[in-house]
């Protein structure tokens, strides 16, 4: 099977296990989108009453921004957790906020870096108005975008397999080599999702479903690894193009197939 095929095959289920764990979380998704809009509005709320106090409110800006990198790790790493069928706890959530109190902020800076840096260089070389600076500056708008597709799974390989934040970067980077298509799918769903959280100002399904959809996702191209790795003697190119999918989510199928909209609504009926 051909990656583009992958991407098709699997984007059917990925989408309707992310609805139907997000129902089963809805509480937790709406809380958590809350904290982080808490976290976010009352950290400027607070900027905005000390704005006479230049060096307070200065550093209630950096703690506000930085703290929602920390938010955003135990999210994903409680997410994660959803997508493998465990129980959410809120109680874990909070406790595993003490452990991005270093990468959470990093990731964070790592963010600004690529929001501020990119646009201006790309601006910048474009403005020269010469061969060199079109070809430099398509050529950053190109690494932009990669930049973009590969960030989009690092919450995922932080929560999911890698705990050191660099390699977890370096991770991130092959998994979109890797998976190309899928990666852009990805985007292109989050995307969607951002915009169709817009109708409940953002609480609904908001930052917490996307993040939960990328785990979701991470978590089936986890299953391929293990494959390929439990299938040494096929190589990596044919491996590749050779997933046995119906045989690797087959457990997701099965779960997913036993819902349907209906008990959703409707539990009473069935």
């Amino acid at each position: 099977m051909s990656e583009y095929a992958t991407v098709f095959f699997m984007k059917g289920l990925l989408i309707r296990k992310a609805f139907y764990d997000g129902w089963d979380a809805i509480l937790f998704l709406l809380i958590a989108n809350i904290f982080l809009w808490a976290v976010g509005f009352g950290g400027f709320a607070l900027v905005h009453l000390f704005s006479s106090q230049f060096c307070l409110s200065v550093f209630i800006l950096v703690l506000t921004v930085l703290s929602l990198g920390v938010v955003l790790l135990a999210l994903s790493d409680e997410l994660a957790l959803i997508t493998s069928y465990a129980p959410l706890s809120f109680k874990r959530f909070f406790s595993s906020l003490k452990k991005h109190v270093i990468q959470g902020p990093l990731f964070i800076l790592m963010i600004i870096f690529f929001l501020g840096a990119f646009p201006l260089a790309v601006h910048w070389y474009f403005s020269l108005g010469r061969v060199f600076g079109m070809i430099i500056g398509i050529c950053m708008l190109w690494f932009t975008l990669v930049f973009l597709l590969s960030l989009q799974w690092f919450l995922p390989v932080k929560s999911q397999l890698e705990k050191n934040f660099f390699k977890a970067v370096k991770k991130s980077f092959i998994i979109f080599f890797d998976n190309p298509g899928l990666s852009l799918f990805m985007l292109v769903y989050s995307l969607a999702l951002l915009v169709i959280s817009l109708v409940p100002f953002l609480l609904m399904p908001g930052i917490s479903g996307i993040l939960l959809a990328q785990n979701e996702a991470f978590r089936f191209l986890m299953k391929k690894y293990d494959w390929m790795e439990d299938n040494p003697e096929i190589s990596f190119k044919t491996a590749r193009k050779e997933v046995p999918w119906d045989d690797i989510l087959d457990d997701d199928y099965d779960v997913i197939d036993s819902r349907s909209l209906k008990n959703l609504f409707f539990p009473w009926r069935d």
